[in-house]
């Protein structure tokens, strides 16, 4: 329980995966607010999201109820050409081999579930008392920071003063350019990602039965990554792992974007059009093009990134999540990223902190969470380069073992 003295104001502009994952670290010593420039149902898209043992390990240690989610724990990944034919059939199970699972949630209930730990009463979550939710304060984001003060502009005009800024407000953050020197854009990557729920009554309904690598899943009880590659040169891809207890089926088709759609912001999430996107893959199983002809939303995304950023950190004030590292999805790392990141800010947590000593605190977490990302975004950036599924999943031990923020100053302490 941190006294009057040492307890900060945490100010945490975003809601996203990011800053929600924070306020669940930070309420345990501090006061937190939340400011979000949308409404609460901010998250009300119907695609999945995927979490790997390095974030799973941080989220259980947080108390993320899996079954509140939906979450389904994926067993392994299983490929085939746009044929049909099967190129690998893998058991591998994450738990074992790293203490953690791979599992997979809708993303709008993976959000509500990290909303819960952020805001729910200390007492249902086993925290201590004094470990007060968070405040959401809704429509109201960060438009200016002093970061050197620790003062934020919201939108309405009004100025608040935060012991520590923490600057979650995604890939088109408002805020970056107030820590960096140099203003930073993203850029596009000339990869189209479009993303699709499609529930299995819908399938159904449309194809007679399941297709039989989702029945397959059902019947055991377990998921599975469902790889489909054209193996052409042309580079597309669609990847499927299931969702809300095998009901639903997360599609993600990953193609050379053909036309753009206007500036990075414009076409970040723009509406898809299914008729281009059944055009793209017209050599594709029929069973899959039905099933995305049946999907409710179809959602583009031009895949975006970030050049690695000379800082995260200034005064009082840092970034993360994808204000801080946006990458492409080609690892499914980008959110087991933002989980990391409000990891690193647990030593905000630990005894001694105090206001004066939060930009030193900042720098640390900085030294060891900017290298990680960076070198994750890099070898996401390779990923987009390898036509096959291993070589896809070659990375998967230097990137599921990461040992939390403690574990990896421990790390360099030993090796130094």
């Amino acid at each position: 329980m941190a006294s009057n003295d040492t307890r900060l104001r945490a100010a945490i502009v975003g809601s996203g995966i990011a800053g929600l994952a924070a306020a669940r670290i930070l309420r345990e010593q501090h006061d937190v607010t939340v400011y979000e420039r949308g409404e609460p149902s901010v998250a009300t898209g119907g695609q999945g999201i995927a979490n790997f043992p390095n974030s799973t390990h941080i989220l259980e240690t947080m108390g993320f109820d899996y079954s509140r989610a939906g979450s389904v724990e994926l067993a392994g990944w299983n490929s085939v050409d746009r044929h049909g034919k099967y190129l690998d059939n893998i058991d591998y199970s994450m738990r074992e081999r790293y203490g953690a699972p791979l599992v997979s949630h809708m993303r709008v209930d993976f959000r509500t579930e990290l909303l819960r730990l952020a805001t729910a009463p200390a007492g249902n979550l086993g925290l201590d008392a004094s470990a007060a939710p968070a405040t959401m304060v809704w429509n109201n984001g960060a438009i200016d920071l002093d970061a050197e003060s620790g003062r934020i502009t919201l939108e309405d005009g009004s100025v608040v003063e935060a012991d520590v800024v923490i600057v979650a407000d995604g890939i088109h953050s408002r805020l970056r350019n107030k820590i960096l020197s140099e203003p930073v854009s993203a850029q596009k990557t000339g990869l189209t990602c479009c993303r699709v729920a499609v529930s299995a009554e819908r399938v159904e309904q449309a194809l007679g039965k399941l297709p039989q690598w989702w029945q397959d899943q059902r019947e055991k009880g377990q998921g599975y990554m469902h790889l489909i590659e054209a193996l052409d040169g042309t580079s597309r891809f669609m990847v499927a792992y299931p969702l809300r207890n095998l009901t639903w089926m997360n599609m993600a088709w990953v193609f050379q974007t053909r036309k753009e759609r206007g500036s990075t912001t414009e076409s970040w999430h723009a509406d898809g059009n299914k008729d281009e996107i059944l055009e793209v893959y017209d050599d594709f199983g029929d069973d899959l093009k039905t099933m995305l002809r049946v999907a409710d939303q179809v959602k583009l995304w031009e895949l975006q990134d970030l050049e690695p950023l000379p800082t995260w950190t200034s005064g009082r004030a840092i970034l993360i999540g994808d204000a801080a590292h946006a990458m492409t999805p080609l690892q499914g790392q980008g959110s087991n990223m933002a989980i990391e990141d409000a990891d690193g800010l647990r030593l905000l947590t630990q005894p001694g902190v105090t206001r004066d000593s939060v930009p030193e605190i900042l720098k640390t977490v900085e030294s060891v969470r900017r290298p990680r990302a960076t070198k994750v975004l890099m070898n996401t950036r390779s990923t987009s380069k390898i036509s096959s599924a291993a070589d896809r999943y070659a990375k998967f031990d230097e990137n599921c073992t990461y040992p939390g923020i403690l574990g990896a100053l421990k790390q360099q302490a030993t090796a130094s």
